[in-house]
């Protein structure tokens, strides 16, 4: 009963070789933050590897594409696996970070563009793979508190996503240095010369190897029981059913329309704000740091207690708020003028309050369906695959036309895909009164 009420008992009861709410919880949430502090200090590394390499916006928007659609298919196909093969979920989630180191290494040592792309895609569903068992984990053990244990989940990565950015600007410039408009600098030398993108990857690499087996060794209990007598093929079959009849009648379509044009304009910002400062504004590394930590550093508060508040008000009312919220901030960003300004650093970090926030909300929505079907895993895996696949195609859409029009066009295609989705938004049903199965015991 204690995993039904969303409680974090201390230990599985005796004889129970489950792992412990307690010590899932901390492993999938304290995990996440490490993996984000690796793999999202590339949108800022790209900022430099564009330059080494001679990379204009197209070819930097390919790698977005890429990263992107590597990403969706692996969720997509990585719920389902989740699912199928619960009782290995620990395999699962150490192949994870195993991917990742790979990738990390292989960027790391790439001698051209074109084995970046493949060893960036390998590096991404790394990434990709851990969320729909994670995901599927939380909202199955916590299902009463829900928005709060995936907002939680999101808040560590946040954390990871600002404390990674940080010190790979710092590290590529060699000191914590902030240039005013007026040509004022304040900072200091760090006294070490300039650290390579590629160290920066290459350092991470081995952090992700050790990650590997420590996961495995955590959670290596955390699945359900091992199925006896199962038809695979049976399985399958229902399991594609549970989801065919979940999209009937229950808002799901609405809830992943949102997800999907959200995850167009997310993905693509996180590379396009350090680009557009550094390639536009002129701005160094570690000022592109700061401004990529204010985009996803406020959302570690943010973030959990807007999930909690789903949890008591529904998911519709804050994810309307959020997408129109968005659709301002994205459009404001560039009117600050042609050189930097405080304005921009404002609007960076009133967006960040919110960056990210959608998805958790659209994640525990889906999962509010997929509860009734067990198949959390499964949903999440679509959710997370259906919002960066279209972040693949949206890459193209917004830094296409960065290559004629000039960076500050960007965000005003960004902030129209934002506004689509507010559209989007209004359609998503109200808070669900269907009764879902208690939390298995086992």
């Amino acid at each position: 009963m204690a995993a039904a009420q969303g409680t974090l008992p201390d230990a599985p009861a005796a004889g129970d070789r489950r792992t412990g709410n307690r010590v899932l919880a901390s492993t999938l949430i304290g995990a996440h933050g490490f993996e984000h502090l690796i793999s999202n200090s590339i949108p800022l590394l790209t900022t430099v590897m564009a330059v080494d390499l001679g990379l204009g916006a197209l070819q930097v928007g390919a790698i977005v594409a890429v990263r992107s659609a590597a990403a969706g298919i692996t969720s997509v196909t990585g719920g389902f696996l989740s699912d199928l093969l619960h009782h290995r979920i620990a395999w699962v989630l150490s192949i994870s970070a195993l991917l990742t180191a790979v990738g990390l290494l292989l960027i790391a040592i790439s001698p051209s563009y074109g084995v970046i792309l493949m060893a960036l895609a390998l590096a991404s569903s790394g990434a990709a793979l851990w969320h729909p068992p994670a995901l599927g984990l939380l909202a199955q053990r916590f299902p009463t508190r829900r928005g709060l244990f995936l907002s939680m989940h999101r808040s560590t990565g946040s954390v990871g996503d600002v404390v990674g950015p940080m010190i790979a600007g710092i590290l590529l410039l060699g000191a914590l240095r902030w240039e005013a408009a007026d040509g004022l600098a304040v900072g200091w030398e760090l006294g070490i010369e300039p650290v390579s993108w590629r160290w920066i990857l290459a350092f991470g690499a081995p952090i992700m190897f050790v990650a590997t087996f420590v996961i495995y060794g955590l959670l290596r209990h955390a699945g359900n029981a091992p199925p006896v007598n199962v038809d695979l093929g049976q399985r399958l079959r229902t399991m594609w059913q549970g989801t065919y009849v979940a999209f009937r009648g229950t808002g799901l379509w609405a809830i992943f329309a949102v997800a999907a044009v959200r995850g167009m304009a997310d993905g693509s910002m996180l590379f396009l704000v350090p680009l557009y400062l550094t390639q536009a504004l002129g701005i160094n590394t570690f000022q592109a740091s700061a401004h990529l930590a204010l985009m996803v550093g406020p959302a570690m508060v943010t973030a959990p207690l807007l999930g909690a508040l789903s949890d008591r008000v529904g998911r519709k009312p804050l994810i309307v708020f959020l997408m129109a919220f968005a659709t301002v901030l994205t459009i404001a960003i560039p009117l600050g003028g042609q050189q930097y300004s405080v304005w921009i650093t404002v609007c960076v970090a009133l967006y960040g309050l919110q960056h990210f926030t959608v998805i958790n909300l659209t994640s525990a929505a889906a999962a509010d369906v997929a509860a009734r079907y067990r198949l959390e895993s499964s949903f999440l895996g679509l959710m997370w695959g259906n919002n960066v696949l279209f972040g693949a195609v949206a890459a193209v859409f917004i830094f296409g036309p960065i290559e004629w029009l000039g960076w500050q066009y960007g965000f005003f295609i960004a902030g129209g895909i934002y506004a689509v989705g507010f559209l989007a938004s209004l359609a998503i049903p109200g808070r669900s009164r269907d009764p879902e199965p208690a939390a298995a015991s086992s």
